[in-house]
């Protein structure tokens, strides 16, 4: 069994997508909605999320995720270490190219 993070995420609203349109080569990802509405793009494929309802997004798969509604949205995002690692990177600041592929992800034009 691969080691995983769970964590607990609060989401403001936002008018556009919170992450780029970004792919992890080698990790899953999971979110899973626990107040609120998290849009997801899957794909080629948005759809809503709301409470209680879960998005797993594989490895290889392009995605991004959006709370465009008026309140906080609340999320758990199961995720790899190294997927966690790169959230932590890309939070202190870290953003270019080089940070992504040192957790294998990369962004992807839109």
């Amino acid at each position: 069994m691969a080691d995983f993070v769970i964590k607990e995420w609060n989401l403001d609203p936002y008018p556009g997508d919170q992450a780029p349109l970004h792919v992890h080569h080698r990790s899953d990802e999971a979110f899973y909605v626990l107040d609120g509405e998290l849009e997801v793009l899957e794909g080629d494929e948005r759809r809503i999320l709301t409470t209680g309802e879960l998005a797993f997004i594989p490895a290889g798969t392009v995605h991004t995720f959006a709370n465009r509604g008026p309140a906080v949205t609340r999320i758990l995002v199961v995720m790899t270490p190294e997927i966690d690692a790169l959230v932590s990177a890309l939070h202190a600041g870290n953003s270019d190219a080089a940070v992504w592929d040192r957790y294998n992800a990369s962004v992807v034009a839109p």
